[in-house]
């Protein structure tokens, strides 16, 4: 595969052919040379992907040819418009903004939290034992329901209670207690959501797989 926008094999391999290593007029040794004779002919090399990424290739593109109606050419030469299913509705949350008279008055205890109640962190032990309770289960491709979430300002965080979608994304040791989740697309959405969430906010689900996992789980 070749990086977009550069000329492909078929015409490198015509420039290449014609070039020999001239060591009177030669800026390079000849097996940098020959490197480079050997990108204008095959392609700069791309590194392969490991199964996790080439798996999570191929469900997003499943997950959107599922919807795909199909794609309308312009007759004036202008963008194409793609049609796509509408997926069903998501949950239905009762989320209302605070009340600004009680924000106030909660504010005037405590000035740091103007952004929000909050609720509290996990300590390292029950951070250890959730990690611990999910060994089960918590592998890339597990199908997942978000239970639970964060409160927010605005309630994105609250408005994704109820959804369903895929372990995406494990974190690194330092976020242990996190992981990505491909949300399932709800109405009209086109725009792939994978947000990080909580691992004491999400549920293993039954659920078949739209992909397969091709690799160990």
């Amino acid at each position: 595969m070749t990086v977009p926008g550069y000329p492909g094999p078929d015409e490198g391999r015509g420039v290449a052919a014609r070039l020999v290593y001239d060591l009177s007029v030669a800026t390079v040794s000849e097996e940098e040379f020959n490197e480079l004779i050997a990108i204008m002919r095959d392609g700069p090399t791309a590194n392969p992907l490991t199964p996790e990424a080439q798996w999570r290739r191929d469900y997003h593109k499943a997950m959107f040819n599922r919807r795909l109606v199909g794609v309308q050419p312009d007759l004036f030469g202008g963008k194409p418009v793609t049609h796509m299913h509408k997926a069903a509705p998501g949950p239905v949350i009762d989320w209302k903004p605070e009340p600004v008279e009680e924000k106030l008055a909660r504010i005037a205890l405590d000035c740091n939290a103007t952004f929000g109640i909050g609720r509290p962190g996990l300590s390292e032990d029950d951070k250890t034992a959730l990690i611990r309770s999910a060994a089960n289960w918590l592998r890339v491709g597990q199908r997942v329901r978000i239970a639970g979430s964060s409160v927010s300002y605005d309630g994105r965080f609250e408005r994704r209670v109820g959804r369903r979608g895929v372990v995406w994304r494990l974190c690194s040791p330092v976020f242990a207690d996190h992981l990505y989740v491909y949300l399932d697309p709800i109405g009209a959405e086109r725009v792939e959501k994978t947000p990080m969430v909580e691992l004491r906010d999400v549920e293993p689900i039954d659920e078949a797989l739209l992909v397969p996992v091709p690799f160990p789980t």
